[in-house]
């Protein structure tokens, strides 16, 4: 499992990289969901192989819930609100591209977590990075949510990593608590665009008039 578990992680990286140079939000979703159902099988087969029901049941209720329900949740979205490309960033998407590259390169090269996060773990960190790259570099609403489970899909790879991490009720907790915002994010996001015929975050100073 330990060679499925890096290349995975390698994977969900390149994946999550990919995302962040993107603009289509189609495209977007489809890798996320790719991701997560990623995510989950890694869960469901490292559960079986350890004999662990708590992570078998973690597994698919992450595959089910945010692999597939969220995806066609967001993917619902942004068809009622007609948002399809999110072309406004913070940066130029190749200096994006840049930024994420050296903060996930230099996650690699100098290993800041070497003293608590063993070397499996760090393509776990690297997801999480990525995620808060994406929240905090787009404009758009729903790109800042899709962001935001990736940055959970990377911290639940972070735990499938470390056997024995969190129990049960925690990790499912925290998977309800994930779909519950997910869906709040979605309603506010429906609310923005009625209200201001937008949902760009930057232009929300400036209500319609």
């Amino acid at each position: 499992m330990n060679t499925l578990d890096s290349l995975l992680g390698n994977l969900l990286l390149i994946s999550g990289m990919w995302m962040v140079g993107l603009s289509a939000i189609s495209t977007k979703l489809t890798l996320y969901a790719l991701q997560t159902v990623a995510v989950g099988v890694l869960a469901i087969l490292v559960g079986i192989a350890h004999h662990e029901t708590a992570l078998i049941m973690a597994g698919a209720g992450v595959l089910v819930l945010k692999g597939i329900a969220a995806p066609l949740y967001l993917s619902y979205l942004t068809h009622v609100v007609g948002c399809r490309k999110d072309v406004g960033s913070l940066l130029a998407s190749p200096l994006l591209l840049l930024v994420c590259a050296a903060a996930v390169g230099g996650l690699y090269l100098f290993h800041p977590f070497r003293a608590s996060v063993p070397p499996g773990a760090l393509p776990a960190i690297g997801v999480i990075l990525v995620g808060m790259i994406l929240m905090v570099s787009r404009r758009l609403a729903i790109s800042q949510i899709i962001g935001f489970l990736v940055l959970e899909n990377g911290m639940f790879y972070f735990t499938v990593t470390i056997p024995h991490s969190l129990p049960l009720l925690v990790e499912l907790g925290v998977l309800l608590d994930i779909m519950a915002g997910t869906m709040i994010a979605g309603v506010l996001t429906f609310q923005i665009s009625d209200s201001f015929e937008h949902i760009d975050i930057l232009r929300l100073n400036h209500p319609r008039k």
